[in-house]
């Protein structure tokens, strides 16, 4: 049985990958900066409270056999303009820890929007990649360090416009890029494929890029304008 550690456990797309591993039979590790009420946490699963950003991270990752990075930011105008190095700074320090506990197997989470991608809407290309720019950034300079690091099993998975979603199985996958028509990415499907990823041992040193073909209502414009409204801070009372 592998030990997987989920770090940012908390996160959709974190929880969804616990559950995942869990009912694949990995011995699972979720990791945040805060545990969940014990009424939120998912059973046979431990959890361990770490910040990627600052404090000694090897008490949470001592025993694991792999890594699964699910952090993320969400998309609003402060972390556009201004992101936290947490793709950067806290990814080198949990590849940094993994080296110092001798863990090799690492899947983290980038995005299709890193290079160019003649899948995307063109509407899409020209608004939201340019808004993302630094961001992207910090997710290119993520992949070049993880890519060059000889200690490391890796696999960078490169979703499309992520879908808050259950799993539907019907991904699909190309190197690097989108294929046709797989603009969007459900985040049951990430979690699933990272957890399969790391279990069978599949797209190790390749940076899949991952989609599927989705309903209009969930392609058009109008669908940005509704994410970004929920991302909007919510009224007091």
């Amino acid at each position: 049985m592998k030990t997987i550690a989920v770090i940012g456990a908390s996160g959709s797309t974190g929880r969804l990958a616990c559950e995942h591993a869990n009912a694949a039979g990995a011995d699972v590790i979720a990791i945040d900066r805060d545990e969940p009420d014990p009424a939120d946490r998912l059973e046979d699963v431990r959890y361990r409270r770490a910040d990627v950003l600052k404090g000694d991270l090897n008490p949470a990752l001592e025993g694991c056999d792999a890594v699964i990075s699910t952090l993320g930011l969400p998309f609003t105008a402060k972390n556009a303009l201004d992101p936290p190095p947490l793709y950067t700074r806290g990814t080198q320090r949990i590849v940094q820890t993994m080296e110092e506990l001798n863990i090799r197997r690492l899947a983290v989470i980038s995005a299709a929007f890193v290079t160019e991608q003649p899948a995307l809407p063109t509407w899409f290309s020209m608004t939201v990649v340019p808004a993302l720019s630094r961001i992207l950034d910090q997710m290119r300079e993520m992949e070049r360090s993880i890519e060059t690091n000889p200690a490391l099993d890796w696999t960078i998975v490169r979703p499309g416009w992520l879908l808050d979603e259950p799993a539907q199985g019907k991904l699909l996958t190309g190197e690097e890029r989108l294929p046709e028509g797989a603009f969007r990415c459900r985040e049951g499907d990430l979690a699933r494929f990272l957890v399969e990823s790391v279990l069978e041992d599949r797209h190790i040193g390749r940076k899949p890029a991952i989609g599927a073909p989705e309903p209009h209502e969930h392609e058009s414009p109008a669908a940005l304008g509704e994410a970004l409204l929920e991302m909007l801070p919510k009224p007091p009372g």
